[in-house]
């Protein structure tokens, strides 16, 4: 009998022992939170993306991209998730609004996703409840008041169908909640709540205190260089470099403002870098599709991210990084400057990107350099003639990256870099008129034939001959 009660009374501890304990610091995002050690990033979920043609009124068509409502909007929330050896899951969520609508469609556009979402509105405190039975599709207890520690501000914990949730704010940043999801294994996801309500000591916003420094959270470090803000975990050799790239991103940033001003009276966000030290890790975070990528901006995340080797030798992984940073740099400022129905040709952002990833920094001030697409430009015969180039300003995304995408992006770089540097006067104007009248929601056929007509593209044609000769 004494056996069988010190059994009984071991069974509790036993089945607590399966939740982990909240002890490895993690930075994800804005948000610096506490997993259990050993836990590993799983990748984003495929964004389903379907191609449409759309016929205009002047008997042009334009391609444009549509996807799922709901795979947008978890897409816009969800910061990062990450498993565990015993099969547990955990999932970072900013909640922003609730789903909304209704949509015309079943499925939408980017643009008419963000329309609707804006017409929904802020999510309100008082609806999290609703939000997050809509995201888990399950039914949400009633929520339990957690004591909040260091940096949180309030925390509640509740379960929503079989999974845990723990809701919490932070002192930095007291009107966004977060919400952590845990979906265990095994054990009933109120088993969790003790642990959670540990953990809140280790939570705080990644950023907290900086500016211009660098603190250090679990091997990640943040930097704050305004407008810029770098998430990495670099080795420790790197720290300094990166001070001097935030500093060339500093006067790239001026070259782009050149190229294209700030709108007046709006304020442009602050541009988020990633950059990862693991390409395994850079590959779970980007997701399918990115395998053959150095770095991408992800547009649905705000955020440029970049894969850093930390095995490669140190000056071919910095300069990688560097005219990565430079290239994909120039998509993300485009895209938080543009007006959010302008539909930007691939030609044209690749073009300047291409154009970006040359520049050096010498004594504060970038200036362009050698290309090594200027080769691949030269035999590009076909594609520089007045013809080619009337194909090149009127291709898809597809079309583009198809088959030739090598041409594709040398003679888009010779274009830009030609009609920036050594054009006739009167031709250095066609690019800032162009982006003009996109922002004044041209279509890019439209803006073709008002810019570029064919007497001005047999003049390109000519000056591209002698600019790569």
């Amino acid at each position: 009998m004494k056996r069988l009660l010190a059994l009984a009374a071991l069974l509790p501890l036993a089945l607590h022992a399966a939740v982990p304990q909240f002890t490895e610091n993690i930075a994800c995002g804005p948000v610096r939170l506490r997993l259990p050690k050993g836990v590993e990033a799983t990748p984003m979920p495929a964004l389903e993306s379907y191609r449409f043609i759309r016929q205009m009124p002047d008997g042009s068509a334009t391609e444009f991209d549509a996807f799922a409502p709901e795979q947008l909007w978890r897409r816009d929330q969800r910061l990062g998730a990450w498993a565990d050896k015993e099969g547990n899951r955990y999932e970072l969520v900013a909640p922003k609004s609730r789903l909304g609508g209704p949509y015309s469609q079943t499925v939408v556009t980017q643009e008419e996703y963000d329309r609707v979402q804006a017409q929904t509105g802020a999510l309100k405190p008082s609806a999290l409840g609703m939000w997050l039975g809509e995201w888990a599709q399950a039914t949400c207890g009633k929520p339990q008041p957690l004591r909040p520690l260091g940096a949180v501000r309030a925390a509640q914990f509740a379960t929503v169908g079989n999974a845990a949730a723990l809701v919490f704010f932070l002192k930095a940043a007291p009107r966004q909640p977060y919400v952590l999801l845990i979906t265990p294994a095994q054990e009933p996801p109120e088993r969790w709540r003790a642990a959670l309500g540990r953990a809140l000591a280790g939570f705080a916003a990644s950023g907290t205190g900086l500016s211009g420094t660098a603190k250090e959270a679990g091997g990640w470090i943040t930097i704050d260089r305004p407008p810029y803000r770098v998430h990495t975990d670099l080795p420790k050799r790197d720290r300094k470099w990166l001070d001097t790239l935030l500093d060339d991103m500093l006067a790239i940033r001026r070259a782009y403002t050149q190229a294209f001003p700030e709108p007046k009276g709006t304020q442009v966000p602050t541009s988020v870098i990633r950059v990862f030290a693991d390409p395994a890790e850079y590959l779970a975070y980007a997701g399918e599709g990115q395998e053959w990528s150095g770095g991408f901006f992800s547009g649905l995340r705000r955020e440029l991210v970049v894969k850093g080797d930390a095995e490669a030798e140190a000056d071919e992984r910095r300069e990688t990084i560097r005219s990565t940073t430079f290239h994909e740099g120039f998509h993300q400022y485009l895209f938080l400057i543009t007006p959010p129905l302008a539909q930007v040709p691939i030609w044209f952002n690749e073009g300047h990107a291409t154009f970006f990833e040359t520049f050096r920094v010498r004594d504060g001030r970038a200036a362009p350099g050698p290309s090594r697409r200027r080769d691949a430009a030269r035999e590009a015969r076909g594609l520089r003639s007045a013809d080619g180039l009337a194909r090149l300003l009127a291709m898809s995304q597809e079309e583009f990256y198809a088959e030739g995408a090598g041409q594709h992006y040398a003679v888009a770089w010779a274009l830009v870099s030609w009609l920036r540097t050594e054009a006739p006067d009167d031709l250095k104007t066609l690019l800032p008129r162009y982006y003009a009248r996109l922002c004044a929601r041209k279509t890019q056929l439209e803006a073709n034939a008002e810019v570029f007509p064919p007497e001005t593209l047999a003049r390109i044609a000519e000056g591209l001959e002698r600019y790569l000769r």
